[in-house]
């Protein structure tokens, strides 16, 4: 049927016109939106100035959107229609989408002062804040914006609002080098001292960024040069990011103590010698050997390194103490590599998460030469250092699971107390996120899902290293190993995937997913052998999923190409062989009978079929309707639940 229309516009449009205000404000075509709300009735004009438009990445109500767009005019129509002045919306600026945004906040982000002008004049909020907690002043004062900071400032706009992160305008406006409003909010009041989330000031965000001019007109102002989480100082922080000028810069100011510059060389030598970008071995050298000779310089105050003990990861070499113990590394590239890594473990702490990258990069290049163990002492370091400083491994744990992976396929058999430490790792990680999980301090929803997206990848981690394990040990020495202890460890926490799938739902399953190059041509499932590892641990054959599948289940799924029967059948017996209900219904009241993928599959069930009294008197009682909770023990309610 043809739709009549009146100028143009379809009927439907003309008895729902929210969408054409929410267009005209978006457009400026102020004209039109005047004749649309003229139209309506309080009601209506009142629904369509609040409705939001999903458009695009951008979900606003007509002001919002208006004011976004740099619409003044249709900014005061909808004002004068009594538009809500504090309404929240969705905002997309440049490539970034800001939830919870003001109109003012959206004038301000993108640079209209006539629109911040027209809404601080009709009493709009100044500091009206996102989602995140960012204020118009700090949008504004993000884009180097000081007409219209001063506006908001001149209007009582909070100086030091501090966003979720706890940044400040003077924080972003030093990090995008926007000198005038830099000099402008410190002027008016603005605390250089403040620290981030992260323990960052000021001047940590200008050094960043390498802003000469504003780190020198802070200090010229006072600002304090404190250290972050990390214990980095701004002139460590310039060493740790190798910004070499910045360096020079601030060991020669007058304020720089001589154990200050030590450590700024040391440590600036150090990170260049393990930092892909910047790598110059002998420019690392000379900085090193430049800390070193400022040590010496004055024989009768001496400043000699604090002694750290030698560690396996870095082959127990001890770090030089003197200038004629540095010389001996010249132009030996590995030692000075060996010994920028000890330095940076010295001055940043053993517990510090900036250690990692460097420590990572290092083992990589040592797979790539084929030095596998060296990588692999190193890598797991870096593991070692990530939980001791409560971040997540799940990174880690995945590379380690590809590289065993490659190893495998390169026939050099990863050695069993590697995975064995890897699998710890994967334990420890798998508590702490459940522990993570359990605290009553999660921040919504959204951290929630991480969390469990994390849980997730911990379990598949490690059913890739079990796999990999099975693949290289002697199945007859495996319940002697020290694997299989942490195998029973790991299944005590009852680790499942977002599915509710166990570990052994997945060595079962065929669709259990393998994502990373290596470990997809190596870890191939269903598999026998991981099925073992697992069932002998202790892996309870009748687990379901949450769609009330057992292991059996996923199993009988499989569709086998040509040669592959022999492995559903294996797989199938194993199940069987280990105690599975074979009547045992899902959610949707299916046995594995029923869900099986393949005539093969039925056969193997129908062979192997022994159903027990139990398990008949079970599915009686469910064929036939009978009460049975509260009038059984809740063992057997369970039982009979399951048929």
């Amino acid at each position: 049927m043809i739709m009549s229309t009146v100028d143009g516009q379809s009927w439907r449009e003309l008895l729902n016109p929210k969408p054409k205000v929410y267009e005209a404000a978006r457009d400026g075509a102020v004209i039109l939106l005047s004749d649309i709300l003229q139209r309506m009735n309080l009601t209506e004009r009142s629904s369509a100035l609040e409705t939001k438009t999903k458009d695009g990445d951008q979900i606003t109500t007509p002001l919002i959107i208006a004011a976004r767009n740099g619409n003044l005019d249709s900014v005061k129509m909808l004002l004068r229609y009594k538009a809500v002045i504090e309404a929240r919306g969705t905002v997309k600026v440049d490539d970034q989408v800001i939830e919870g945004c003001t109109p003012l906040w959206a004038a301000a982000a993108t640079g209209h002062l006539d629109v911040v002008e027209l809404l601080i004049d009709r009493s709009a909020d100044v500091d009206g804040r996102t989602l995140t907690n960012s204020t118009p002043l700090r949008a504004a004062a993000y884009d180097g914006r000081l007409d219209i900071v001063s506006c908001l400032v001149e209007n009582g706009a909070d100086v030091n609002a501090r966003n979720n992160f706890e940044n400040t305008p003077l924080m972003v406006a030093c990090y995008n080098g926007h000198m005038s409003v830099v000099t402008y909010l410190i002027k008016k009041g603005a605390d250089m001292d403040l620290q981030d989330k992260q323990g960052n000031t000021v001047l940590h965000y200008a050094v960043e960024r390498g802003h000469f001019e504003i780190a020198n007109e802070l200090l010229a102002l006072g600002v304090s040069q404190l250290a972050n989480i990390q214990r980095l100082t701004p002139l460590l922080l310039a060493s740790n990011d190798c910004k070499i000028e910045m360096v020079e810069y601030f060991i020669e100011r007058p304020e720089c103590t001589k154990e200050q510059r030590i450590e700024g060389l040391e440590l600036l030598g150090a990170t260049i010698a393990n930092e892909p970008d910047v790598y110059d071995i002998e420019k690392a050298f000379s900085y090193m050997k430049r800390g070193m000779e400022e040590r010496y310089e004055d024989p009768s105050q001496l400043l000699l390194k604090k002694k750290m003990e030698p560690l396996e990861v870095y082959q127990k070499k001890k770090e030089s103490q003197t200038l004629g113990e540095l010389a001996l590394l010249e132009g030996d590239d590995h030692a000075v590599h060996m010994e920028g890594l000890i330095i940076r473990e010295r001055i940043l702490g053993t517990d510090n998460t900036e250690l990692r990258f460097p420590i990572r990069y290092r083992g990589a290049v040592f797979a790539d030469s084929g030095n596998f163990d060296l990588c692999i002492g190193l890598w797991g370091h870096a593991m070692e250092i990530g939980q001791r400083c409560n971040q997540p491994i799940t990174d880690d744990l995945k590379i380690f699971a590809d590289f065993f992976c490659h190893m495998v396929q390169r026939n050099c058999l990863p050695k069993q107390k590697y995975i064995e430490e890897v699998f710890e790792r994967a334990i420890c990680e798998y508590k702490r996120l459940t522990e993570k999980m359990q605290s009553k301090n999660l921040k919504g929803e959204h951290e929630t899902k991480v969390l469990k997206e994390e849980l997730e990848n911990v379990v598949y981690r490690a059913l890739y290293l079990l796999t990999i394990f099975a693949k290289v040990q002697d199945s007859s020495k495996t319940e002697n190993s020290a694997l299989f202890d942490l195998i029973e460890r790991f299944l005590r926490l009852n680790p499942r995937t977002l599915e509710g799938n166990t570990m052994l739902h997945l060595a079962a399953w065929s669709k259990t997913p393998t994502e990373e190059h290596y470990v997809r041509d190596v870890c191939k499932f269903p598999c026998i052998a991981t099925m073992k590892l697992i069932m002998n641990a202790g892996g309870y054959v009748n687990s379901v999923n949450n769609r009330g599948n057992t292991p059996l289940h996923l199993a009988v799924t499989y569709k086998p190409s040509t040669g592959g029967l022999q492995v559903l059948r294996d797989v199938v017996e194993t199940l069987l062989d280990g105690g599975v209900h074979e009547d045992l219904v899902n959610s949707d009241g299916k046995t594995a009978m029923d869900v099986a993928g393949t005539d093969e599959a039925r056969r193997i069930l129908s062979a192997k079929s022994r159903l027990e009294l139990k398990c008949i008197a079970a599915r009686a009682v469910r064929k036939f309707g009978l009460s049975y909770f509260g009038v059984v023990p809740k063992t057997v309610e369970k039982f009979i639940s399951l048929h």
